[in-house]
């Protein structure tokens, strides 16, 4: 069966340190380029709505010469060939899979909900107060909420509206709940794991693909030192992200439960060729 890859850079999740890997891992294939899909600000304001069609079209026309999303799933349906991958901007696995006329898996990276969160908090406040007055009046909606509150204000405008902004990671995965995580998995992922476990994601994907490669380290936000969240936080986070919970958990249960490999090797079969 011919399958294409979408690679599904969740934000916050070590996106594009996952862009850069997989640009070495098919690095014989060809990749095909989507602009963001999710328009989640949109929902709360026109003037965001239109800040995501002007940027979705200008990058549509620069890769595709259209400024419609539906041609261009079409060029790429046209083109593209069993192993290709599509990457770029912040893709949700639905709109790929309903628009592409092609069998898709996705490869993703989960990050626990609470940290994700709070990373995607500063990194929006620290980047938009550093903007000059144009730049910040033409901004996402999260970054100015961001530079404005402090997190715990910014956990309350998430909770507000989370049928916009919750379980993000399982929007953009595709899951809604109403589907075991196991069928899910085996329907539509090639390959998942966790930005805390990112050695083992790289050495399970590329176990699956016949090379070794090893994960970049490009995500800066990282290397902030973690802060603990309050239990009231906790809490927050709970009501905004209960899919996105369940999903960090499966998905870490399934990491634990694999055996350490040692050089390419389970441990056991490690211990045997010493």
């Amino acid at each position: 069966m011919d399958v294409f890859y979408v690679c599904i850079r969740i934000p916050k999740c070590g996106s594009t340190s996952l862009s850069f890997f997989l640009d070495s891992v098919f690095a014989q294939a060809r990749k095909f380029y989507l602009p963001h899909t999710l328009d989640l600000d949109g929902a709360c304001s026109r003037f965001q709505s239109l800040r995501f069609i002007r940027t979705q079209s200008r990058n549509l026309f620069k890769h595709y010469g259209t400024l419609c999303l539906h041609r261009a799933f079409e060029i790429i349906s046209e083109n593209a060939r069993s192993g290709d991958l599509i990457d770029g901007g912040h893709l949700d696995f639905p709109s790929v899979r309903l628009n592409l006329r092609k069998q898709v898996k996705l490869i993703t990276l989960f990050r626990e909900p609470g940290v994700r969160v709070h990373s995607e908090y500063h990194y929006f406040r620290e980047t938009h107060l550093k903007r000059n007055a144009l730049t910040r009046f033409d901004a996402g909606l999260r970054p100015k909420i961001a530079a404005k509150y402090s997190f715990d204000g910014y956990l309350d405008f998430l909770l507000e509206r989370r049928a916009v902004y919750g379980d993000l990671a399982a929007r953009y995965v595709g899951w809604d709940g109403a589907q075991s995580l196991s069928a899910y998995f085996d329907d539509n992922v090639f390959h998942a794991g966790l930005l805390e476990e990112q050695g083992a994601f790289a050495q399970g994907l590329c176990a699956k693909l016949g090379m070794e490669i090893s994960f970049p380290h490009r995500n800066v936000t990282a290397a902030r030192p973690k802060e603990l969240l309050t239990n009231h936080q906790r809490q927050k986070v709970a009501e905004i992200f209960p899919r996105d919970l369940a999903l960090y958990e499966w998905q870490r249960e399934r990491v634990q439960a694999k055996p350490p490999r040692t050089n390419g090797l389970p441990a056991s079969e490690a211990k045997r060729a010493a």
